[in-house]
């Protein structure tokens, strides 16, 4: 399965919080992160907003940038990822904004 981002939701990820993804930044080697976090925003035209937090990957963080992640249940999913600075426990975090 893969799931496709133009139509996805909130409720689509919610189930695989704190499961494993796979990063396959445009160079350099992959990493794990994990999804901490769903959190649901205001209602727009197209879709509720949702925003996902990961943490995990390398230190020094990535760039901002598209991002293949790949999950076992989810499939291939081409994110835009931020670093968002690293967490209470000293692990990098990333969001992806859905609008």
């Amino acid at each position: 399965m893969t799931l496709d981002l133009a139509t996805a939701s909130a409720d689509d990820f919610a189930p695989h919080v704190e499961s494993a993804f796979t990063a396959e930044p445009p160079a350099g080697d992959g990493f794990a992160l994990t999804l901490i976090d769903v959190c649901r925003g205001a209602e727009g035209a197209r879709r509720t907003h949702f925003t996902l937090t990961f943490v995990g990957g390398p230190n020094p963080p990535v760039r901002q940038s598209i991002l293949r992640l790949d999950h076992e249940v989810l499939g291939g999913l081409d994110l835009f990822l931020v670093p968002i600075g690293p967490g209470s426990d000293g692990r990098q975090r990333y969001e992806a904004v859905f609008t």
